[in-house]
């Protein structure tokens, strides 16, 4: 393994099973109880609850507070509603041993059984996952691929594309407000990067966290960064 420089831009991924919301409960705060008591299913319900308490908890292992001690925030940035939007976060209280003295940017992910949550010091970071047996919808290729872009491959490589396009553009704050096609990454079979897009230079990797999950991991950064992955175990008591 090659050294990691001490100048690298530390990046640290969560990434958890979903858990059933009647065993995270308690943990959850009363406004994320209602949130997730607002939505219609079960997986929505699981999943939200699960990523929540995953973010909290990242958050909690970047500055060493515990989980209970973050609150986690949404403002969108055109319309200022803060029921969707790109996430941060904050603390009612920092311990003299915290590690960080700022609270880390982050991105947060979720398909059906996965969670993830991305934290680092740049605020230009972007992560995204996908279940690798889902069906691309249909109309794909038009809808996302540029036409410099490779058609006619399966639906794996359609989402291993999309998790790319998407933590990309997460990354820069805009999300599927902006058209994908105008994003082209390199040719298949090579290491993921962005042949043209958002200027740069972008660190672009795949980052599965299961088997059974395809992601990506996007962040605009002129140095080398150190990505670390951590499983968490998600439980009801914080």
């Amino acid at each position: 393994m090659m050294p990691v420089s001490e100048d690298a831009l530390p990046i640290e991924v969560h990434w958890a099973h979903t858990v059933p919301v009647d065993e995270l409960v308690g943990a959850l705060t009363p406004g994320e109880r209602d949130r997730v008591g607002t939505l219609r299913t079960a997986e929505a319900r699981d999943g939200i609850a699960s990523s929540l308490l995953l973010a909290r908890t990242a958050v909690g292992s970047w500055t060493g507070v515990t989980a209970g001690s973050v609150e986690l925030h949404r403002r969108c940035p055109r319309c200022g509603s803060r029921a969707h939007g790109r996430p941060s976060a904050s603390w009612r209280s920092v311990p003299d041993d915290a590690h960080w003295t700022a609270v880390p940017h982050l991105s947060l992910a979720r398909t059906a059984g996965t969670v993830v949550v991305v934290t680092t010091r740049t605020d230009e970071v972007g992560i995204d996952v996908e279940r690798r047996t889902d069906h691309v919808f249909d109309g794909f290729d038009e809808v996302v691929l540029a036409a410099d872009e490779a058609r006619g491959v399966d639906d794996e490589a359609r989402l291993r594309t999309w998790v790319r396009k998407e933590a990309v553009l997460k990354a820069v704050g805009r999300g599927l407000d902006v058209d994908p096609r105008s994003l082209v990454l390199g040719p298949g079979g090579e290491p993921p990067r962005i042949a043209r897009g958002p200027a740069g230079p972008w660190h672009l990797q795949d980052l599965d966290p299961t088997d059974g999950a395809i992601g990506a991991l996007a962040v605009r950064a002129a140095g080398p960064v150190s990505v670390r992955v951590t499983q968490v175990h998600l439980a009801g008591r914080h």
